[in-house]
């Protein structure tokens, strides 16, 4: 029987957990999150995610998907941490009310920079 509260759950994950709005506001992370990318909650949540996500081509993708309630599945992309370049494998779904997008739920891992050139090498969207 799972004992533990959601809350509880998400907040001591050993993996890296966000939401954002629609408009690509960061609305909550977890503390797993900020310790990888090196950030105070103060200087990550509220802000946009233009300013972590390193290629626009990527992001403008991320966002798109999302956008049409496509999941995102072991998707690479290269963050900028507070003091270096973070590579996160992110999978992501859209928490959604009547049809309407109200957030997304996030899951990252960091990777290596070598699985990371790997897993775009397979990645349609950052080709060319």
């Amino acid at each position: 029987m799972f004992q533990e509260s959601a809350v509880g759950f998400i907040q001591k994950s050993s993996i890296g957990i966000h939401a954002v709005s629609p408009k690509g506001i960061i609305k909550y992370a977890n503390q797993f999150e900020l310790d990888i990318l090196g950030y105070l909650e103060e200087e990550y949540v509220g802000h946009h995610v233009s300013e972590f996500q390193i290629n626009d081509k990527c992001l403008n993708d991320m966002m798109e998907k999302l956008g049409e309630f496509k999941n995102l599945i072991n998707y690479p992309s290269r963050v900028q941490g507070k003091n270096e370049i973070k590579y996160i494998l992110y999978n992501s779904s859209v928490y959604e009310q009547g049809g309407e997008f109200i957030h997304t739920r996030c899951f990252g891992c960091e990777i290596s920079q070598k699985v990371y050139e790997v897993l775009v090498e397979e990645s349609a969207y950052l080709k060319g």
